[in-house]
């Protein structure tokens, strides 16, 4: 192999030629020292331009860096460098902010750099920016959620890929080693994917894959994923409200394992036909910390609504709003012995603390969807009355949660016989016909459910006053607006006036919030009355119209929620209303033979269908019940492809995972992947750590058998920090791979001083002993036998490596280095085969 001396760095060749003649003569360059001899640095705040970025970092500046980045987005460091003609690199940035959560509006990018360096000769010690280009999958390769997921390009996002190691093909292509697969991406040479993510093969398991908890295809990961796709298709659509994540609330990752899991445990319930499941997949810290609220349902039990309480959930929904204001009003939120921190000054829950929403308004107090059952929510002090609608055959929202007049809940005004056989479709009904003809007040939910029309003086008053036959008519949407508004009267004017919690229920109920749910079910199965669950309502779109057409007539849009199982409806209502907040809800109830069971539920959206992918989460991938109780995760969470070597023969790639397997012992992995057969090989080697290393930074290959690793350990702004490159050499497949030091980065020599160009007081590292203090250096590259080029990831904003005086974030740095011993290829035999 021959390694020409910088053919494209002629003013750098000069440079290095002559420093080193002048070191060598002054008698500054001591045998066995690597040597610093340029060095360039792109200042930590450079930005390109972009959409806002930086979003969900939260508002508090990081580093002196203020939040978001508006109208732009940060360079970044970078993880992957390839050499272009005339001085020039591609340079490739990571994920942006440094995890699935808070990276969705970081775009992944490759920048098009040129160094200037400084040198013994002098020089700016600058890096050119010439422009960029964006990985992206128009051709919809990706077979799961991606923030972008609904646009034209699909421009990936750091919180769809983990991307830091980067290979040219020799046809030009490019390749991208990935963190939360792992995978290996392919795309042309200006980033469009040519192909589905590549997984990595678990050669000890037949038939299954090394995954990392972020990894798409695991439940766990799952929800994020989805979230960020539907709000960047709402903030498409001009609807800057973000959308709320709304799950049952035994599926919270939560620590304990005494609540009832109900389907989600690993024992299913009898004829439900369901796999075992991992009972835990929601991690709501998770998804906050992704900037969506977490509202839970159906939390009854008080000790439960303290403890959610106590993993800071946004809010609450409840069948039993009086036990719910008790504990809301009891929690003591920041631990100092006193209650009542969720509470406002007038004794009414802070909503921009905690939402309290009364399930179907108060269901096991009164009849559920009823003027009476959103009265006793109102008189509990819920900030969010929360219901459910149908659509009538004249086009009018009516609460009901079931697509039929059910038996159990209705029956007949005329007292002629209602059971089962006789339910009629709410869609066949007129609303006239529905409140002339039924009175919804059976009681069926225990002892504290009473249909006592005493307990509900506002209702009566109202149902009088509209003429309704009885207060438990099923209203319509708009009756329910009306009647909060009478609600608000009653209380402030009129017959309540002296009841001695009068103003706390008329200020909570003049800001009262409605989150109001589409019952659509579009599964194509057919119910226990023979109709296919899919027909029993309007469609799913005019649906989504009909119910946000009255929030806007009230000029409700600021107050008024819609959500549902099925996300049709949600993203009808981000594109034709953008004003209206949308709330997804997820679920796993099994689907039971016997629809009559009234806890089956017509089950909810994490269901396949026969099968296929599930059809209530419009088009987006759900992994069913694929957790980790079946595939447990094997890689680390940012263990994936840090390092990603191309063979010399250009013909395989050997991609290297960051940090070792859960439960492999202490050596990382290397795998052989080739590019003709698009498939692994099973060709595996093992690279053991240094005693001080926790993961690598890089891995290239400069011969046929010889390669350079960059190992480091967690530390930054520590001179006594661990950041070095070891020389490898692949032996037989299999096999440990033999290493040794060949750069210690946190000891460079720099006799002339380069590294002070551009120092500003309290930074550490410059000067005659140089060093590279940063918590991660992710890219070398071999220039020719005695130089190799370095250049670090500032995690920008977050690193703080270099400027400890001043508390500025971690700039870019490209250093070269020359070699106290040169790079020798390793012999090959005579027939070319090693």
């Amino acid at each position: 192999m021959r390694i020409s001396l910088l053919p494209h760095h002629s003013f750098l060749r000069a440079a290095l030629t002559s420093s080193t003649l002048l070191a060598l003569a002054l008698g500054t360059l001591t045998a066995g020292e690597n040597q610093l001899v340029a060095r360039a640095v792109l200042p930590a705040a450079t930005f390109a331009p972009g959409p806002t970025s930086g979003q969900y970092l939260g508002a508090t500046p990081i580093n002196g860096q203020t939040l978001p980045f508006v109208a732009k987005q940060p360079v970044q460091g970078f993880s992957a460098l390839l050499r272009e003609p005339g001085g020039r690199y591609l340079a490739m940035s990571d994920n942006g902010f440094g995890s699935l959560e808070n990276s969705a509006d970081y775009h992944l990018r490759v920048y098009r750099i040129r160094p200037l360096f400084r040198t013994f000769l002098g020089g700016p010690g600058t890096i050119q920016v010439n422009g960029f280009f964006e990985l992206k999958d128009p051709g919809h390769h990706i077979p799961f959620a991606i923030t972008n997921h609904f646009s034209e390009e699909r421009i990936l996002t750091g919180a769809d890929f983990d991307i830091e190691s980067m290979q040219r093909a020799p046809d030009g292509t490019l390749w991208f080693g990935d963190e939360f697969g792992p995978f290996l991406l392919h795309t042309s040479a200006e980033g469009t994917l040519l192909e589905a993510p590549i997984p990595l093969p678990d050669l000890a398991q037949a038939g299954r894959f090394i995954r990392a908890p972020q990894n798409p295809f695991q439940e766990e990961s799952s929800a994020v994923r989805i979230m960020n796709a539907v709000r960047a298709h709402a903030q498409a659509n001009g609807n800057s409200r973000t959308p709320v994540f709304s799950p049952y609330h035994v599926m919270l990752v939560d620590g304990n394992p005494s609540v009832d899991h109900y389907a989600r445990g690993p024992a299913s319930p009898a004829g439900s036909g369901l796999a075992p499941a991992a009972s835990d997949i929601f991690n709501a810290a998770s998804l906050q910390s992704a900037g969506f609220p977490v509202v839970a349902w159906t939390v009854n039990n008080p000790a439960r609504m303290t403890e959610l309480m106590r993993h800071k959930l946004n809010g609450i929904i409840s069948d039993r709003p009086d036990l719910l204001f008790q504990a809301v009003a009891a929690f003591d939120a920041n631990n100092d012995g006193t209650a009542g921190d969720l509470l406002t000054p007038d004794g009414l829950i802070d909503i921009t603390r905690f939402d309290a929403q009364g399930h179907r308004g108060g269901r096991d107090l009164r009849p559920e969807n009823t003027l009476p059952a959103m009265e006793v929510a109102l008189d509990h002090l819920m900030t969010t009355l929360e219901l459910d609608c149908g659509v009538t055959r004249n086009g009018i929202p009516v609460l009901s949660h079931d697509p039929h007049i059910m038996a159990q809940k209705a029956r007949r005004a005329d007292g002629t016989p209602y059971a089962f056989a006789d339910e009629v479709l709410i869609s066949d009904l007129t609303l006239r016909q529905i409140q002339q003809g039924f009175i919804a007040d059976n009681l069926f939910r225990g002892p504290d459910q009473s249909n006592d029309r005493t307990l509900s003086p506002v209702a009566v008053a109202f149902a009088a006053d509209e003429d309704l036959i009885d207060p438990y008519v099923m209203p319509s949407l708009q009756q329910v607006f009306d009647f909060v508004e009478a609600y608000v009267t009653y209380y402030k004017t009129g017959a309540g006036s002296s009841h001695p919690d009068a103003a706390k229920r008329w200020l909570n109920a003049a800001q009262v919030r409605f989150n109001i749910e589409t019952k659509v079910n579009p599964r194509s199965d057919r119910d226990n009355h023979g109709q296919v669950y899919s027909e029993r309502t309007i469609a799913a779109e005019p649906f989504a119209r009909r119910v946000a057409r009255v929030i806007a007539r009230n000029d409700l849009e600021e107050r008024a929620d819609i959500q549902s199982f099925d996300f049709r409806t949600l993203l009808e209502v981000q594109e034709r209303y953008p004003a209206i907040r949308t709330v997804y809800l997820f679920g796993d109830f099994p689907i039971y033979a016997d629809q009559t069971n009234s806890d089956s539920d017509d089950s909810t959206n994490l269901q396949d269908e026969q099968g296929a992918n599930t059809p209530w989460l419009a088009g987006l991938f759900w992994p069913y019940r694929v957790t980790r109780l079946d595939h447990p995760f094997k890689a680390q969470s940012s263990g994936g492809f840090e390092g990603m070597a191309l063979s010399a023969d250009g013909r395989k790639l050997l991609p290297l995972l960051e940090k070792p397997l859960i439960g492999g012992g202490g050596d990382l992995l290397i795998h052989e992947f080739s590019l003709a057969s698009r498939s692994y090989t099973g060709v595996q080697y093992r690279y053991p750590l240094a005693p001080r290393g926790v993961a690598i930074g890089d891995f290239i290959m400069f011969d046929h058998e010889q390669g350079l690793v960059i190992e480091r350990d967690n530390t930054q702004g520590d001179l006594a920090g661990f950041k070095a490159i070891f020389r490898i050499t692949l032996g037989p497949a299999g096999s440990v791979v033999e290493k040794e030091p060949a750069v210690d980065l946190m000891h460079l020599a720099d006799p002339w001083r380069i590294s002070r160009h551009g120092a500003r007081p309290g930074d550490i590292g410059l000067g005659r002993d140089f060093a590279f203090p940063f918590v991660t250096i992710e890219d070398v590259v071999v220039l020719d036998r005695w130089h190799l080029g370095v250049i670090n990831d500032n995690n920008f904003p977050f690193s703080l490596g270099r400027h400890l005086g001043t508390g500025r974030p971690d700039d870019t740095e490209f250093i070269i280095i020359r070699l106290a011993e040169p790079l020798h290829p390793a012999p090959r035999c005579p027939d070319g085969n090693g």
